[in-house]
């Protein structure tokens, strides 16, 4: 059995003090591994056990030598652990004093990561932590601003979460049990000082959650379900919502 680890560490400012480590183990399949940094003080901690395992590409394509995990700026840390097999791990910051936390336990996981892009080049603060237990469960998230929060905890099989973050203040808190959900968050526009702010709690299975909240003004959007085949829309705005989205009953 073969076990394959690639770094690519990428220092091209002088003043670069990050530090890197990478643990795979018990090993059934190639795992890989692929980073590139560029920027300052950063860190990133890299631990998988099981077999065909992956931690790096973006935009849906897999790792591989020119596709690379991305951190880009200063004072970023990244801790990613992955137990299990047929895992797939994505990541892309841009920005500083960025915080990504991700853990998956199980087999064929997915998981994908964006804090801003070429137009949104300084995202200050920002807080990731995802925990996943279980099967076959798939991850987007694509936030983009300044001081945002975003915690995630999924226990079951098959869930599908996307959760898009562009306004500059949040918090988006989602707690998952059970098999077979889906949700839709989106937080956008400016809202006011305090930010938008979702809590969602599911038990059960074949959920839909589609939650929409723009606008100027702060919202605060706070759900807890139990039970199976709940289908929940909610939008909020201080204007007429922009593309409404309708949960879709399962």
């Amino acid at each position: 059995m073969k076990t394959k680890l690639c770094l690519a560490l990428i220092m091209c400012f002088p003043l670069f003090a990050g530090s890197q480590s990478a643990t795979q183990g018990a090993a059934t399949g190639p795992n890989n591994v692929y980073i590139e940094q560029i920027g300052n003080s950063n860190t990133v901690t890299i631990e998988q056990v099981g077999g065909s395992n992956n931690i790096g590409g973006v935009d849906n394509a897999a790792p591989s030598s020119t596709n690379y995990a991305t951190i880009n700026g200063s004072s970023n840390a990244v801790t990613m652990t992955q137990t299990g097999d047929n895992n797939l791990g994505q990541y892309k910051i841009l920005g500083s004093n960025n915080t990504y936390t991700s853990t998956v336990s199980g087999f064929d996981n997915k998981t994908k990561l964006i804090i801003g892009n070429s137009n949104f080049a300084t995202n200050l603060r920002n807080s990731v932590t995802e925990t996943i237990t279980g099967d076959s469960n798939t991850v987007i998230q694509n936030m983009v601003g300044n001081d945002n929060t975003t915690t995630l905890a999924i226990t079951g099989n098959t869930n599908n979460v996307t959760r898009d973050i562009t306004t500059s203040s949040a918090l988006n808190d989602v707690t998952i049990t059970g098999n077979n959900n889906n949700l839709y968050s989106q937080q956008i526009d400016s809202a006011g000082s305090a930010g938008h702010e979702l809590v969602l709690s599911s038990a059960g299975n074949y959920n839909t959650y589609t939650v929409q909240q723009q606008g100027t003004n702060d919202t605060t959007v706070n759900i807890a379900t139990s039970g199976s085949h709940n289908t929940v829309t909610v939008r909020t705005s201080s204007s007429a919502i922009v593309s409404p989205l309708t949960a879709v009953a399962r």
